[in-house]
């Protein structure tokens, strides 16, 4: 690709229907490239409308070794192994107040039962991966929308 140029690559492609003549037929991975960037947006934007499942990352001429400059996703396409925020906070929560409850009511027997201490203390760990991911995902996402946001002179 020369500089100008934008390349489009799709992911979670779905084969094209019957009644879509005209749209593009996709076997594996595949790119197209447009010599500017409203051609690029124009034609994702079209595909993403045709499949609903299809995510559409333009690149510039630096390809995948770089951040992508837009990403147009279908209405039905589904992340790729992505962690939704519902499940962090639910499970980090279930995960760490279990644990420590399990913990403290072997505590309270003075470490008796035994299984509930072994159980709570290792689920505690992983609730707070959890909860301290989602943290740092909301902070990082107001910190750039405060960044982003208008500039009062």
């Amino acid at each position: 690709m020369v500089p100008g140029e934008y390349a489009i690559l799709y992911s979670g492609f779905q084969p094209p229907r019957s009644d879509q003549p005209h749209s593009i037929a996709i076997d594996g991975p595949y790119c197209a490239i447009f010599p500017t960037l409203a051609d690029a947006e124009a034609h994702a934007t079209q595909q993403a409308e045709l499949y609903p499942a299809l995510l559409c990352r333009i690149y510039d001429h630096h390809g995948l070794g770089r951040q992508s400059i837009s990403e147009i996703r279908g209405n039905r396409y589904k992340g790729e192994s992505e962690i939704s925020a519902q499940f962090r906070r639910w499970c980090g929560s279930f995960l760490l107040f279990g644990g420590l409850a399990l913990t403290i009511l072997d505590w309270r027997s003075d470490f008796g039962l035994l299984w509930p201490a072994t159980v709570g203390t290792r689920m505690i760990p992983f609730g707070l991966v959890l909860l301290v991911t989602e943290l740092v995902i909301v902070i990082e996402a107001r910190r750039k929308g405060r960044r982003t946001g208008p500039q009062v002179p």
